[in-house]
């Protein structure tokens, strides 16, 4: 990740929050919100490739990574409130699966504090099975004393990680989710519950849609139709593990999209 990335914790309504950051430059920061059941260092890679260029701060959603979870499940709209008051006064958004319906309502909420939301992976299931991916992806789970329990995640995480990813990012991929568990479906239940087709319209924000190839590229245009200012970049050329693969194009083109200061 690069030794001048930092990790750093900050109180938060739920207890602390941990974050992991590149070096601070002028301008506004970019605050990265990751997928479930993942933490921030799947920006690792992306806050490598803008150190020195531009200020980048990646969140452990509450419950997840090393940040304090919320006592009890709850909702898209009280993951955005925990985590927009730990944040600068101004700051642009790049959301990821579900970090992008967290982002959306930090931006609905709070528009006076966002420059520019930049999305990517929309997690617009509405599009395709939205009740078969519910199933999937919003499934209770309980700890048992076998090693059993883990093993589709292993099989997902590790041995059918993307293509791309080293072995060690696979790991510490399922190393994440086993620190969540078994409670990691929260989020996805509130992803699920979370009502993006009436959401999004209301996104006061302008905003970019970045669409690599995958499941949800077609719902990620879908979902852009409804939102007032958004700009669909198409990347065909992207594949496999975009966030690591990838994360110079990503870097440039945030940087081309970020908020000037005055």
């Amino acid at each position: 990740m690069g030794e001048r990335i930092r990790r750093r914790y900050v109180d938060g309504r739920y207890g602390q929050v941990h974050l992991r950051e590149n070096t601070p430059v002028a301008g506004v920061p970019l605050i990265c919100l990751h997928a479930t059941a993942y933490a921030s260092r799947s920006f690792g890679a992306l806050l490598a490739a803008l150190d020195g260029t531009r200020h980048v701060i990646a969140i452990d959603t509450p419950g997840y990574g090393e940040s304090d979870a919320p006592p009890m499940p709850i909702g898209i709209a009280a993951y955005a409130a925990a985590i927009a008051e730990v944040l600068p006064e101004r700051f642009d958004l790049f959301g990821y699966h579900t970090g992008v319906s967290i982002a959306a309502e930090i931006a609905i909420a709070e528009p006076e504090r966002v420059g520019r939301l930049t999305m990517m992976g929309v997690p617009y299931f509405q599009a395709i099975d939205f009740a078969g991916w519910r199933a999937r992806l919003a499934a209770r789970h309980e700890l048992r004393e076998t090693l059993a329990q883990f093993e589709e995640r292993w099989d997902f995480l590790v041995m059918g990680r993307p293509e791309g990813l080293p072995l060690h990012r696979g790991f510490e991929n399922f190393v994440d989710e086993l620190k969540a568990w078994p409670n990691g479906w929260w989020a996805h239940a509130a992803l699920f519950d979370h009502d993006l087709t009436a959401r999004l319209p209301l996104i006061p924000v302008p905003v970019t849609v970045l669409n690599p190839p995958g499941h949800l590229a077609d719902p990620s245009r879908v979902a852009a139709a409804l939102i007032p200012d958004a700009t669909v970049v198409e990347l065909p050329e992207l594949s496999g593990a975009v966030l690591d693969r990838h994360a110079d194009v990503l870097a440039r083109l945030v940087v081309a999209t970020e908020e000037v200061v005055a």
